[in-house]
């Protein structure tokens, strides 16, 4: 069964914030912010930073996340190889899901790999700070 009492909440903070950092950057001119734009017809200049209601939300869906991401550890021994698996493998099998609304949205192969890309790496970095702390 899953421990809830066992879930370090701090971990759980420090993961979503560093997700939500992540999807900063990942979005960002800096990693891929152009070619998603471009996958989704927009031009950088045309995007705004968003409401603040927008990042509530997705900070709120990031701590769902990650906070199942924990709850699952709570099955393992609390260590940062088992985060990072676990966090693999919730990563992919979300990335999965996605691609399959991809395909009947007919949305572009670049863009899938965009985004399953972005969740992919940020459940591996949350499970190795869930794991490691």
């Amino acid at each position: 069964m899953f421990h809830f009492d066992e879930i370090n909440y701090w971990a759980v903070f420090i993961a979503t914030i560093a997700t939500m950092v992540l999807g900063f950057l990942w979005y960002s001119p800096v990693l891929f912010g152009k070619a998603w734009a471009k996958q989704v017809g927009l031009k950088m200049e045309e995007m705004s930073g968003g409401n603040p209601l927008t990042y509530i939300l997705t900070a709120l869906t990031v701590l769902v996340g990650v906070w199942i991401l924990a709850l699952l550890l709570t099955l393992t021994d609390s260590r940062m190889d088992y985060g990072l698996y676990i966090g693999l493998l919730l990563g992919v099998a979300v990335s999965a899901k996605i691609g399959m609304n991809y395909l009947f949205e007919n949305h572009s192969f670049a863009l899938f790999l965009i985004t399953a890309g972005y969740h992919i790496v940020g459940f591996v970095i949350s499970g190795l700070i869930l794991g490691a702390m």
